[in-house]
Order: C-alpha cells, then structure tokens, then sequence
C-alpha cells in the first residue's frame, strides 16, 4: 500500500530539517578549525621566539667555542715550530745514533761468527790441542771488549758533543748564536740578561755553555740584521718589474715618526732553487722626521733603506722608474707626499731617458751638448767675469745643477719619442686611499649630515638629544640655560661654555669608553666592569676602545648600548650603591643621562643598523683574508655597489627598517647580520623613536655624499678605471694600509714596554723578522764572505745619535730663520710707519 500524503509530507520534512542540521553543524566544524588554526598559530609563534631564543644562546656558545678553537689553533702552530725547531736542533744527534747501531751491528754480526767458529772446535776432534782451543776462546773474549770499548767511545763522543755548546767558533759568534739573541731580543729580553738567559735554558738540558756574549756584541748583532734586511730590501727592488709604495705618519713623545712599506714579487727562498715568485710586502721600518711636511716625509723615504741603495749598482733613479702607485690613507699631507713622488718619478724617467740619450750620442756630441749648456749657466750668472768670482761650492753646486737639468732636457726629448704605449707605463702612478678610511669618514659624513638635520629641524616638538657638558662647563651651561629661562642674555662665558659641550650618540660612545675601557689603565673601572659583566650578563666582554678612536669602535660602541641599555643603567646603579658618597662622578652622571635620552638612543640606533646593513659588510669584504691577497685597483665594482645598495636604502628605508626588513635585502650583500640581535631590538625600539626615519634617511644621505668623495680615485674615465690588467698587476696594492698602521701600532706599544729600545735596533727587528730576512740570508749568503761583510758592517758608526742631533739642528735652524723674519718684519714696519708720519714726527 503506498503512503499517505501525511507519510510523504513528513518524510520530506524530516529530510529538510537534516539537512538544515548538516549545514549548522558544518559551520559549526568550521568555526571550530578556525579556533583550532589560530591557536596553533599561536602556539607556533610561541615556538618560533623559543627557537630564536634557542638559537641566539647557540650563537653565544658557537662564539665561545670559536674562541676557544682559535686559541687551540694558536697553541697548535707553537707546538709546531718547537716540534721543527727540536728537528732541527737533534739532526746531528740522529746522525750519530745511526753510526753506533752500524757499528753496534758490526760488532755482533763478528760476535756470532766467533761463537760459531767456537761451537765449531767444540765439536772437532777431541784431540784438538787445548792450545788452539784456548786461542779462540781468547778471541772470543777480545772481540767482545773490542765491541764494548767501540760501543762506550761512540757514546761519550754523543754526550760530550750534546752536553757542550760553542757560542764562539774561531772567535766569531756562530750564525746559530746570532738568530738567538736577535729571537730573544725581539720578545723582550733585556740585553743585560741575554747571555744569562742562553746560560739558564742550555743548563736546564744538561749543557755547559762554553763563551759569553755582551752588550755589545748584541748590538753589533742587531746592526747585522739591519744591513742584511736592507741588502735584503735592494736584491728585491732590483729585481722586480713593478713595485708600490705605502704609508703613514704618527707622533711619540713630540718627535714625528713615518711607517714606509714596499709591495712587490720576490722570489720564495723556501722552495728549491727559488724559482717560485710571490707577492710580498717589506717594511723599510720606522723613521723619525724633523717635522711632519711631506718635504720631510719625502726626505725621510731618501733616508730609508730605499734611498741608502743609491749609487753603484742599484741606482735610486732606476727604483723610482719602477714605482707605479702609492697607497695610504686619506689626510692631504699622504696625498701631498703621492703627489710629490709621482713628480719625483717623472724627474726620474727623465733622467734615465736622457742618460740612455746620451749613451747613443757620441764623443763630439756630448762634449758640445754640455758645453751649449755650460755657456748658458755662465750667462744666466751674468757673464765669466761675474762666474769667476762666485766660490768654489758655488760653482760646484750650480754645475751639478745644470748637468741635472741638460740630462732631464734630453730626457724629454726622448720621452716625446716613445710611443704612447710606452708612454703611458714610464708616467703610470696610481693613488688609492685605505678602504678602512673610506668607511671610517662615511661614518662622520653621515653623523655630520644628521647633527644638520638637527639644526635645522629644532623645535619645540624635536629636541635634541642631552647636552654632555663636562665637568667645568656643566655649571656654566646651567647657568646660560637659566639666563635664556628668564628672558635674559647669556653672557660671553655661558654662550662659549654652551657651544664648546657636545652632545648625542659619538660622545656618548666616547664617555662610556673613558668608563668601561679607558685607555689610561688606572682611570676608569676596566676589569671590575668585566667581572661583573661575566657574573651577572653570562658572557665576556670589552667595551669598544673608542678611548683610542679604533675602527668602527664608535659603531661597535652604539650597537652594545643600544642592546645592553638596561645592563649598563643596572652597573651604574651598582656602582652608585658601592660607592662611599653613594654619588656617581659627573662622567657616569652624563653617560646615565645619554642612556635615557630618547633622541641620543635615536642616533645610537642608526648608528648601529648602518654598521650592520654597511659598515660590517663591507669591512669583511676589502679585509676577507679567504680571497687571498686583494688588489685594491680590482675593487671598483665593490666601492660602486656600496654607493647603489646606500641609495637604494635611501629611496626605500622600508627595506632596512620595515616590518619586513630581511638581511637578504638589506644588507650590502644578502648575507646575515653579524649580530641579529641588534637588528631585532633595533626593530623593536622604531615606534618608540620619535624622528628615526627622519634621521636615518639624514644619515644615509649624509654618508653617500661622502663615500661618493672618498671614492673618487674609482670614478669612470680615471687612472684605475683605464689601466689595464697587466698595469693593475704591475700596481698591486693591498686594500687597507693595516701595514703601517699596524707598524706604528707596534712600535708605541714596544717603545712603551722597553723605552731603552733604539730606534735602529727597532728596525733592525722589525727588517729581520717582517721581512724574512733569515731566509733570504740562508739561501743567497752563500760564501762566508757574504757573513763577513755583515760584521764589518754591523761594526760601523750608529746612525741613532746623528738622526737626535739633525733634528735637534733642524729646530735651530728653523728657529733662527723664524727669528731673522720677524727682525726684518718689524724693521720694514716700523720703515713704513716712519715714511707715512713723516721725520718731524719722532
């Protein structure tokens, strides 16, 4: 039977309401996922800081461990040399040890032949006579003392060699004798102590030390050291194509001191028959200079072991043909000193032409040449009558003149003869500044350009970061603030006060520099800061030397500010509790004030993200030791795309300080930050930075302007930009002037720790060691003459105190001069006076 129309009607509403109930329950299940995706989201997020949490604190132990793995390394490479040195030292106790065993086997191998012989008899016939029998056993028996005796000869022979050693051989100290005492001069030893020194550590191991050694002998020795590094310096210069030069100036104790350094190709001594070539940079040493001109500085380099190879077979003139380029940092007196040395190189291509002139001319024409030239000198004197009555110097000096200025002339004439290819190479002379200084004055560009912003932007609503007064102009700046409070003017003093105090992120880094890590060791709190660091932050810690203004330290500086704010606040508030006035000092005051200052963490933090975006990557660039050596003509494409990624930068900060910021885009090469940690609290504290955008495109304006200047010497159309690979190789130069900076580094830290230290014996070490010399004298000092020459050189009169009394003599001389001016200055005014006020008048 089928269903009523009841049966159906319900049925098709029961369908209807399951499927009403399907969609409710649907949506139901889909607000509940989006529940469940949100929470997972969170829970995600939450992870996600747990992993970066993790991974920070893995980066703290990655670095411990690095530094750890470096000084291991360290550790590793000394065990090495002593390991080669104990080789060396006991080849010839491992030579005697294999004649013993030959002879200790000779011995047995007839000590069995006797035995069998023995046993032989034994087993003969009985009726062998007891006499021959007693022969043999006699044999036996000599045969073995024979081997005893041999045995005990050969290992007193050993010991008396090991347990003796000759610091004289022939009264001449050994080559060995004299490595030593310059070794152990060049990590300190005392010259009082160094003949006790070999004494003590020969007696540790058993050996007697026969001769002595004196003070005077080691200064001889360290003479020697000196003349083989410059005969060392000449062999290479000689021989190379092309060579660069390098270099920088700095004072000690009021005298001014040069750094000069050589890049070139020389041969490696360390491989068999020093057929390899390589790259090397030689240190001429420190010179001391009676002013700090470059007419001294230049003086200085003829001075050096370059200008001391003039004459004979290596002529100066024939090294300054050689020299393509110079390499130093950015002041105009380095400049001044490249510029006047590339004219120093024409001067000298023109002599070498005209000398090679003057060789294809014959007799007859070089006799009339110069005699063309000797009339011209004599009327230029006013005629013979008027020669003839000048002094016999004068003469001397005035021809020497003319010969040099008639050789130049035909030097000339030559030169306009070669062709333009030729041309080119004889005049090629390329500058490049240190890349260390390029982003060195990119920094102060750029924090000039936001302290203008400042200037020109100051209002109520901007204020500028906390004024940092010192301790004398901190009352007198309250007191003009006061003044201007009242409607009054501030006097002379409070206005002078006022602009002489600075402010903002430099000399905060500054202040806390002097506090935490003072160049001074007994100002500021040094290790008791360290120590305290380590207990209560958990990792060790230097503050950035800005007490002695290093690279980038004032970036380091803001950057460790910026991310240990509350760390720094909780010492200085520690060290206000430990103290016995419970009163911080008036620095610590004003570094507490700059670390909360809104506007003074503003510059702190841009600062810090251009470091890391800029600064750090480019410094790994031009200092990436992976690469191998870098030719700083090589690096235009480097110092260009600096200049693009900055103003890139500029036209969208969002891509360095956006929500989105990555370093994949931000920094100059897509790689990772160094310190990410900064970078997010950077991030993190934007919002809270009133006018950061605003500074931060100030800044980066600020430092493209400045790179663009200081980077000049790669403009399109230049020297570098023209020259070829070849003329690049030829010109090779490093990309920072560490060398030199490094060098006068070292001999203030050396000067400071043995202030008995000559200046000679500091280049005599610094030649002899920085320079290979020892290699260099082991495979070219081939005939003991060449060891002789040495020590009749090193015997020879000291430079030291005839450099003391030049510049003594030059000061006086200056003096005087100075003092003759003024008299004749004084004189002339007082001439004019009489002339305009007429005689009466007196």
């Amino acid at each position: 039977m089928p269903p009523s129309k009841r049966k159906l009607a319900q049925i098709a509403a029961m369908e209807k309401a399951r499927d009403v109930l399907s969609s409710q329950q649907a949506v139901l299940a889909s607000d509940t996922a989006k529940e469940d995706l949100w929470k997972d989201l969170q829970t995600a997020n939450l992870h996600i800081q747990d992993l970066k949490s993790e991974l920070a604190q893995k980066d703290i132990e990655i670095k411990k461990i690095s530094t750890k793995f470096e000084k291991a390394t360290e550790k590793l490479n000394e065990y090495e040399a002593l390991i080669s040195l104990w080789k060396t030292k006991h080849a010839d106790t491992y030579h005697e040890l294999h004649m013993q065993r030959q002879t200790t086997k000779r011995a047995q191998a007839k000590h069995v032949r006797l035995e069998k012989q023995l046993c032989i008899l034994q087993e003969a016939n009985t009726s062998a006579s007891s006499q021959e029998v007693h022969a043999l056993r006699k044999s036996v028996g000599h045969s073995k003392q024979v081997k005893e005796r041999a045995i005990e000869a050969v290992q007193a022979k050993i010991l008396q060699k090991k347990s003796v050693h000759h610091l004289v051989q022939k009264g001449v100290f050994t080559e060995e004798t004299r490595n030593i005492v310059r070794l152990l001069v060049k990590v300190g030893c005392s010259r009082n102590y160094v003949n006790e020194v070999i004494s003590a550590i020969l007696k540790s191991a058993g050996i007697t030390i026969v001769g002595s050694i004196g003070r005077t002998s080691i200064a001889r020795i360290l003479r020697e050291g000196y003349y083989a590094g410059q005969i060392q310096l000449g062999y290479e210069m000689q021989h190379t194509e092309g060579m660069t030069f390098s270099a920088d100036g700095t004072s000690h104790r009021s005298i001014n001191y040069n750094s000069r350094h050589v890049r070139l190709l020389a041969e490696d001594y360390t491989t068999p028959g020093n057929a390899a070539k390589q790259r090397v940079t030689r240190t001429f040493g420190i010179q001391s200079s009676r002013d700090g001109s470059s007419e001294e500085a230049l003086a200085d380099w003829e001075n050096s072991p370059l200008g001391k190879h003039s004459g004979g077979i290596i002529s100066f003139v024939n090294l300054l043909i050689k020299l393509m380029g110079m390499n130093t940092d950015h002041c105009s007196k380095e400049k001044k000193d490249a510029q006047m040395f590339e004219e120093l190189k024409a001067w000298a291509v023109d002599q070498h032409l005209g000398e090679e002139r003057i060789l294809d001319m014959s007799l007859e024409e070089v006799t009339e040449y110069f005699k063309n030239a000797e009339d011209k000198m004599i009327k230029k004197a006013g005629g013979l009558r008027k020669w003839s009555t000048l002094p016999d110097f004068k003469k001397a000096e005035r021809k020497a003149i003319m010969v040099e200025e008639a050789v130049a002339e035909l030097g000339k004439d030559a030169f306009e003869d070669l062709s333009d290819e030729e041309k080119w190479i004889f005049r090629l002379f390329i500058w490049a500044g240190c890349g260390a200084h390029k982003d060195l004055n990119t920094v102060r560009g750029g924090y000039l350009a936001m302290l203008e912003w400042w200037d020109k932007n100051e209002s109520e609503t901007v204020v500028r970061p906390v004024l940092l007064a010192n301790r004398d102009n901190d009352p007198v700046v309250q007191e003009h603030k006061t003044t201007l409070e009242q409607g009054d003017t501030p006097t002379l003093a409070q206005e002078h006060a006022f602009h002489k105090s600075t402010c903002g992120a430099i000399k905060t880094a500054d202040i806390a520099g002097a506090i935490f890590n003072h160049k001074d060791d007994k100002k500021g709190h040094h290790d008791i800061f360290r120590y305290w660091w380590w207990e209560h932050v958990g990792i060790p810690f230097t503050f950035p030397d800005t007490s002695n203004n290093r690279f980038q330290c004032y970036c380091d500086a803001a950057a460790a500010l910026i991310l240990y704010k509350d760390e720094f606040l909780e010492f200085l508030e520690t060290l206000q509790i430990n103290k016995q006035n419970s009163a911080l000092n008036h620095m610590e005051t004003n570094l507490r004030n700059a670390l909360n200052c809104t506007s003074t963490t503003t510059e702190l933090a841009v600062l810090a993200i251009y470091a890391e975006a800029i600064y750090y990557p480019y410094m790994k660039s031009v200092r990436d030791s992976s690469a191998g050596a870098q030719n700083m003509l090589d690096l235009a494409p480097l110092h260009a795309h600096v200049y693009d990624h900055i103003q890139k930068i500029i036209e969208n900060p969002d891509i360095l300080i956006g929500d989105d910021a990555s370093y994949l885009t931000a920094s100059l090469h897509g790689e990772e930050w160094q310190d990410p940690a900064v970078v997010q609290k950077i991030l993190k504290l934007i919002p809270t930075l009133p006018h950061f955008r605003e500074l931060f495109i100030a800044f980066f304006t600020g430092a493209a302007e400045t790179w663009m200047r200081f980077t000049s010497e790669f403009a399109p159309g230049g020297l570098i930009d023209e020259a070829t690979v070849e003329e690049k190789e030829l010109a090779w130069m490093p990309t920072t002037n560490d060398e030199n900076e490094g060098a006068l580094g070292s001999f203030w830290q050396l000067m400071q720790h043995q202030p008995q230290l000559t200046l000679l014996s500091h280049n005599a070490l610094a030649l002899f060691f920085r320079n290979g010399t020892q290699a260099f004298m082991a495979a070219k000092f081939t005939k003991e003459e060449d060891y002789q020459f040495l020590h009749m050189l090193g015997r020879g009169p000291v430079e030291e105190g005839m450099r003391c009394r030049d510049i003594v003599e030059f000061w006086d001389k200056r003096r005087a001069e100075k003092t003759v001016r003024k008299s004749l200055f004084s004189t002339a005014t007082f001439a004019t006076l009489l002339n305009k006020s007429g005689p009466g008048s007196l």
